[in-house]
C-alpha cells in the first residue's frame, strides 16, 4: 500500500483526521510509535463542534454510548470530595437551547479512541502501532518518513506527512517550527485509579471536582469506580520517587476524598505540565501540523483536544480538494492563518480561566468566526449568515438512526452552493464550477401541506451560500451572481 497521506500519532486527533480522509477515498497510513491505545482517560470533554465531527464520520451515537451521562456535566466544588458542604454548577444548556444537533459529552479518551480506530479502519485507514517515526524528510513533490517497526527500518513516500504527534512532534522538529508562549505553568501528577466511591458521589455526581488547600481534584471515569486524582505538585518535590511509592499515593487520594479508610487501587501515573504554547506556523512545504503538535492549551475550559478536532475538520477538506487536482496547496496557508488564529484565541480564554471559577462553555466554537479577530470570544453563540461563521442548524426533518434531521446532516463535507428552496441557476452554477448543490427544503408549500415546520435559516428569495467542507460559510450570494461564485470559488480554492 502506498499511501497518499501519512500521519503521525493515533490519538484522537489523528484517528479523526484518518477517518475524515478515508470517507473522502484518500489513502491513509497512521503511524503510532506505541505499542496500542492510551489506557489513560487524559482528555475527556467532547464540545457540541466536535461532536457535530463525529456526527459527520457516523460515530456520534457510538460515543454518547461510552460517555457519562448528560446530567454528570457539571463541576463540584468543595474542600474534599466527602465534604457534606459543597457547590453544583448547573450542566450546560445546550441540550435546551437547539443550536447543535449535537450537544458535548464527558468522555475519556481511553474510551474515546477505540471508537475512532474502529472507524478509521473500517473507513479504509492503514493503522500501524509500535511504528516510531526516526525521519521526515521534504522532497519537494512528495515526503519520505522514515521510522522503526519490530526493530526494523521502514521507510514511506506520501504527497503529504501531517504531524498529530503531541506536544513533542518529530514532524514539528523536522518541519523546523518553532513554538512561542509559557511553559510550566504548572505542573500535575495524574493518578489513575479504581476507589469505591459510587455511593459518595451519589447526590453531587460531576465530571470534574476541585477542592481546596491545593489538594487538586478528581476526575470521573465513570462516576463509580474508576477515577482520575489530579495532584498538583508542588516545586522542588521529586515526583519520580512518589510516582514510585504505592503508599503515598494512596494517603494522596484519601486525603483528597476525605475518607482515610478508602480502598485504593493505583492503575497508572503520568506527570504533565501546563502549557501554552503556539506554532509559528502550522505548515512547512509538505509538512502539517494538527492537535497539540501546533498547539498546546492549559486544560482550564477543556478546549484543547476540541481545537485538535477543529484542525482536522479544517484540513481534511482542503487535502481532498487539492489532492483532487481542484485546488491550489495555497489553501494550506490559509488553513495555517484560520486555525493559528483560533488556536491562540483559545489559548488566551483559557489562561484567563486559570484563576478559577469558569463554567463549562460546551458551545464555545460553535460561535468560530474565520476572518474575524478574535475568531473566538466568550460571548454568547448566535446564529448568523456572515462569512466564516459555521452555518445554522435548523431542524429540517427526521432521519433514520438520527432522528432529527439537521440543515448540518445534509452538507456533504466539500464546497457546496446551499439555497432554501431548490433553485435551478443555481443548481446549475453548481454543476458548471464542479461543486455539490443543497436545497435545504423540497418546497415551502410542501412542508406546509404536510402540516410540518417550515425552517429557514434566513436566506432571502434567489439568494446561496457558498459553503465550504468543514460546513463554514465562505460567502453569501445575491439572486443570480455567478461572478461573485466564480470570484470566491477561486479564493477558497487558493486559486
Amino acid at each position: 500500500m502506498k499511501p497518499t497521506v501519512v500521519i503521525v500519532g493515533a490519538g484522537p486527533i489523528g484517528l479523526t483526521l484518518a477517518g475524515l480522509l478515508s470517507q473522502r477515498d484518500i489513502e491513509v497510513l497512521v503511524l503510532e510509535a506505541h505499542p496500542g491505545l492510551s489506557k489513560h482517560p487524559k482528555a475527556r470533554g467532547i464540545s457540541a463542534r466536535s461532536m457535530e465531527v463525529f456526527r459527520a464520520l457516523g460515530v456520534e451515537q457510538a460515543v454518547r454510548e461510552v460517555s457519562l451521562p448528560n446530567a454528570h456535566i457539571r463541576f463540584f466544588r468543595a474542600d474534599t470530595l466527602a465534604s457534606e458542604e459543597f457547590v453544583l454548577s448547573d450542566p450546560p444548556a445546550t441540550q435546551e437551547r437547539g443550536h447543535t444537533p449535537a450537544p458535548g459529552v464527558l468522555c475519556s479518551q481511553d474510551l474515546l479512541e477505540p471508537v475512532l480506530l474502529a472507524h478509521a479502519k473500517t473507513a479504509g485507514a492503514t493503522v500501524q502501532f509500535e511504528s516510531r517515526v526516526t525521519e521526515v524528510a521534504d522532497l519537494g513533490d512528495r515526503v519520505r518518513v522514515g521510522y522503526t517497526q519490530a526493530g526494523k527500518q521502514a521507510e514511506v513516500e506520501a504527497a503529504y506527512v501531517i504531524g498529530c504527534d503531541g506536544a513533542r512532534s518529530i514532524v514539528r522538529e523536522a518541519a523546523g517550527v518553532g513554538l512561542t508562549g509559557q511553559t510550566d505553568l504548572a505542573r500535575f501528577l495524574s493518578i489513575r485509579l479504581s476507589a469505591p466511591l459510587t455511593d459518595v458521589v451519589r447526590d453531587r455526581a460531576a465530571v470534574s471536582y476541585f477542592l481546596g488547600g491545593g489538594k487538586g481534584g478528581f476526575l470521573a471515569v465513570d462516576n463509580q469506580d474508576e477515577w482520575i486524582y489530579q495532584y498538583p505538585v508542588p516545586d522542588g518535590m521529586n515526583v519520580a520517587e512518589l510516582q514510585g511509592d504505592a503508599g503515598q499515593l494512596t494517603e494522596l487520594v484519601r486525603v483528597g476524598a476525605g475518607l482515610p479508610e478508602l480502598e485504593v487501587k493505583i492503575r497508572d501515573t503520568m506527570v504533565w505540565r501546563m502549557s501554552a504554547l503556539l506554532a509559528d506556523t502550522f505548515v512547512r512545504g509538505r509538512m502539517i501540523l494538527a492537535g497539540d503538535a501546533a498547539h498546546q492549551t492549559p486544560p482550564t475550559g477543556g478546549h484543547g483536544m476540541n481545537v485538535g478536532i477543529g484542525d482536522a475538520d479544517a484540513l481534511a477538506w482542503r487535502l481532498a480538494e487539492v489532492l483532487g487536482g481542484r485546488a491550489s496547496e495555497r489553501v494550506f496557508a490559509q488553513y495555517s492563518h484560520e486555525r493559528r488564529a483560533v488556536a491562540r484565541a483559545v489559548i488566551d480564554i483559557s489562561l484567563g480561566n486559570v484563576s478559577g471559577g469558569y463554567a463549562i462553555d460546551d458551545e464555545l466554537l460553535l460561535g468560530t468566526h474565520y476572518g474575524a479577530e478574535p475568531p473566538v470570544t466568550a460571548e454568547p453563540y448566535a446564529a448568523s449568515l456572515d462569512a466564516g461563521r459555521r452555518l445554522p442548524h435548523v431542524v429540517v426533518g427526521e432521519a433514520e438512526g438520527i432522528g432529527a434531521l439537521s440543515t448540518l446532516d445534509l452538507l456533504p463535507g466539500r464546497l457546496a452552493i446551499v439555497t432554501e428552496l431548490p433553485d435551478a441557476a443555481w443548481a446549475a452554477a453548481a454543476r458548471a464550477y464542479g461543486v455539490s448543490y443543497v436545497p435545504l427544503r423540497s418546497s415551502a408549500a410542501g412542508e406546509r401541506e404536510r402540516g410540518g415546520r417550515c425552517p429557514s435559516i434566513g436566506l432571502a428569495a434567489g439568494e446561496a451560500l457558498l459553503v465550504r467542507g468543514d460546513g463554514h460559510i465562505a460567502a453569501r450570494l445575491s439572486a443570480g451572481n455567478v461572478d461573485a461564485l466564480v470570484s470566491e470559488l477561486a479564493h477558497t480554492r487558493g486559486r
